[in-house]
């Protein structure tokens, strides 16, 4: 019996993407996990590499900015999630619902879609690790090409400090969520100082 879970990283950030992450499993991890809100990067890190080596499938897709500003993130992030499971099997799907559960379960014949599944399931709590695992790399490659500009979340002044910089607004420009209010509002903010 196989069972995958689902999860995001980056759905409200303002830079980079947002990363789905899938887990299979054909047996209970021998370890726990939580979801990868609860845990700091070394850890989430060290849980990433014992998931690799316990479970039977361990894959991330990348959704891009630039696809999340031309249409509604939900429907996007269901498609691609609809897309990715094409072809593949599994006797049960767990999934963090960010939409109507109905919709979800319209995934396949055994969906569980629940509110905070990350923290309900251990395969999804493992997806959500996986997940931010793979976009903390992705942040670290920006990191290395930009300067380091925080987590790309808007709580993060350090983000909201160098989008404020035209400079950096433009450079950083291809990976930023250019259609999100605090951008646009950020955006005004430094064409009024100009």
């Amino acid at each position: 019996m196989t069972i995958l879970g689902i999860d995001e990283a980056g759905r409200g950030a303002l830079i980079g993407p947002l990363v789905v992450g899938f887990v299979a499993l054909e047996a209970p991890l021998s370890f726990s996990v939580r979801d990868s809100k609860e845990l700091s990067r070394s850890q989430r890190d060290r849980l990433f590499e014992l998931i690799e080596k316990e479970a039977s499938l361990v894959d991330h897709i990348r959704i891009e900015p630039h696809e999340i500003d031309a249409e509604n993130i939900n429907r996007l992030e269901f498609r691609k999630i609809r897309d990715w499971l094409e072809g593949k099997e599994f006797d049960g799907i767990y999934i963090d619902a960010f939409m109507d559960r109905n919709v979800l379960r319209s995934l396949g014949r055994y969906v569980i879609a629940d509110y905070h599944a990350d923290r309900k399931y251990p395969v999804v709590s493992a997806a959500s690790i996986v997940a931010k695992v793979y976009r903390d790399r992705y942040i670290d490659d920006l990191h290395k090409e930009y300067g380091d500009f925080g987590s790309g979340y808007p709580s993060d002044p350090k983000t909201i400090e160098f989008i404020k910089t035209d400079q950096n607004l433009q450079r950083i420009s291809i990976h930023l969520r250019k259609k999100w209010r605090t951008v646009r509002n950020i955006q005004q903010l430094t064409l009024d100082n100009l």
